[in-house]
């Protein structure tokens, strides 16, 4: 990839840290705020539908930008004959990755129940044991799917934060009127990647200050990108993007990263989502909603990734 070294400009690039940091931000702010905003929701149904478009954002950016940049990066000709035999590589990482999502969910996921299980108080006896049993196991199947729900979005959070910072120092390496060609991409790219991640987050109940706290994730996305760009202007002199050992080693993170997403994607978001009691509750138009919304996030994405 041309970098443009000859024809980089600090000004610039401080202004696309700043540029990339708000787009973000505004992203992930904006189903956050439909939800606490009464006249910005525009009812329920537009923050559905909006959640729905995020999971198709994250599907896109796990195959379309992920994915296929680690193709690209693993099978550039600099590597040829240092990778041996084994032209799989992406697919072997990204299964990889999603293989240990899995496992890390499960183990997490089991240690989250048995912690609550282990706390739980003895109940009193009542008149109607059958009536109190039944309303604390509902309780606590509310509570154990609150917590894995919880996990299963930060998750989703560690997936997007590897992909911003890799992106962030490609941006900072880029020079010349590439440079604007890809921040502008990539301000596009951040904002539906934010809702995507601001979508979610609404979706979590915060025990105290829920409003504070969701907008602690957006601003902790928001910052990753820009974290990568300030990588990337730090190491720009030294970091040669071309040399085998650069390729490789972004090659396995765009991997690993593109494997994280496509579980978080297929599994937290399409699969949970869709089978979710409340999306059969949904009537048919509202659901076919849903399914094109996934659709337009899916193409919206596939898209940006002409340039990002």
């Amino acid at each position: 990839m041309a970098t443009g070294a000859e024809d980089w400009d600090s000004r610039l690039q401080v202004g696309g840290v700043f540029i990339i940091m708000a787009t973000g931000f505004a992203g992930a702010m904006l189903p956050i705020a439909s939800r606490h905003i009464e006249w910005l929701s525009g009812g329920t149904r537009v923050f559905t539908v909006g959640k729905f478009f995020g999971a198709g954002v994250v599907l896109a950016t796990a195959f379309v930008h992920m994915f296929g940049a680690a193709i690209e990066t693993l099978g550039d000709q600099c590597l040829e004959g240092r990778m041996g035999d084994y032209d799989n590589w992406p697919a072997l990482l990204a299964m990889m990755a999603i293989l240990a999502m899995h496992l890390m969910e499960h183990v997490l996921t089991r240690r989250i129940s048995h912690a609550h299980s282990s706390t739980e108080p003895a109940e009193e006896t009542s008149s109607q044991p059958g009536s109190v049993e039944k309303e604390h196991g509902h309780a606590t199947v509310l509570i154990s799917d609150e917590k894995r729900k919880r996990l299963s979005t930060y998750l989703l959070e560690l997936g997007i934060a590897l992909h911003s910072v890799i992106i962030g120092m490609t941006l900072a390496i880029t020079g010349g009127s590439e440079y604007k060609t890809l921040l502008a991409a990539i301000s596009v790219h951040q904002f539906f990647e934010g809702m995507a991640v601001g979508a979610r987050v609404s979706t979590l109940n915060f025990r105290n200050h829920p409003f504070a706290l969701r907008v602690l994730n957006a601003a902790i996305f928001a910052l990753t990108t820009p974290l990568g760009q300030a990588i990337g202007i730090g190491i720009r002199q030294s970091f040669a993007p071309r040399s085998p050992s650069s390729l490789i080693i972004m090659g396995i993170l765009e991997s690993l990263s593109a494997g994280i997403l496509m579980y978080s994607a297929i599994v937290n978001l399409l699969v949970e989502e869709f089978a979710s009691t409340e999306f059969s509750a949904f009537g048919r138009v509202l659901r076919t909603v849903c399914f094109v919304s996934t659709y337009l996030g899916c193409a919206a994405m596939s898209i940006i990734g002409k340039w990002a």
